[in-house]
């Protein structure tokens, strides 16, 4: 039975995309990446984070101090930033059925909370930065160790390859979210354990699960 459901944040709760866009778009221009215009927004979400990087032309060894940049020039464009549809819904009613909830992203952790409270969101019990793009099983494990869980009690809601990816390595199952930064065929190519197409869907695979591990 599922004990906690942890979310990712960009993307799957919060509609982040076009801030992270204008980040970029300042860094790219400064260091002479190529940009992302609005209409790259469909064909990069069928390729990894690593397929990206090599079509925008960025050195792999700038990857950390980017993202480090993306994070911290977030916080200005925070007050602008939408609940993705359907979402506060879904979570008040996982809430409501009295499943514990946390997030797990690699985003900063004060910028979690502050979307939260603009946004009236107050249902989740732990916010933990994963600190890396690519350190999000890492954070997986210290989370379910600190808190006496096993992996097969957990379900993690993302939207991107590398959530499944992570979910993978630490054994937590994984909701694939199509409304968010990997188009749900990129995701279902990897195999992840549910795919779904709108938040309004997320109750049912908990449920398919919850009935397959009885």
């Amino acid at each position: 039975m599922i004990r906690h459901i942890i979310f990712d944040f960009d993307g799957t709760i919060a509609h982040s995309r076009p801030l992270i866009s204008k980040i970029y778009n300042r860094a790219a221009q400064k260091h002479g990446y190529r940009p992302i215009r609005e209409d790259d927004q469909g064909p990069f979400a069928g390729h990894s984070i690593s397929q990206r990087r090599k079509a925008l032309g960025i050195p792999l060894y700038r990857m950390p101090a980017l993202g480090l940049n993306v994070v911290l020039g977030y916080r200005r464009g925070i007050e602008n930033l939408e609940v993705k549809p359907g979402i506060g819904e879904l979570i008040d009613q996982l809430h409501e059925k009295g499943y514990p909830l946390s997030i797990i992203s690699s985003n900063l952790e004060r910028n979690i909370r502050a979307f939260l409270r603009n946004q009236g969101i107050d249902h989740f019990e732990q916010i933990r930065s994963a600190r890396s793009l690519f350190g999000k099983h890492r954070a997986i494990r210290s989370f379910l160790k600190r808190n006496d869980l096993k992996a097969e009690e957990v379900l993690y809601i993302g939207d991107e390859l590398r959530d499944i990816k992570a979910g993978r390595r630490t054994g937590v199952h994984v909701i694939s979210a199509a409304w968010g930064y990997d188009s749900l065929e990129s995701m279902r190519r990897i195999s992840p354990d549910f795919t779904v197409s709108c938040p309004a869907e997320v109750l049912t695979a908990i449920q398919r699960f919850d009935a397959m591990t009885i």
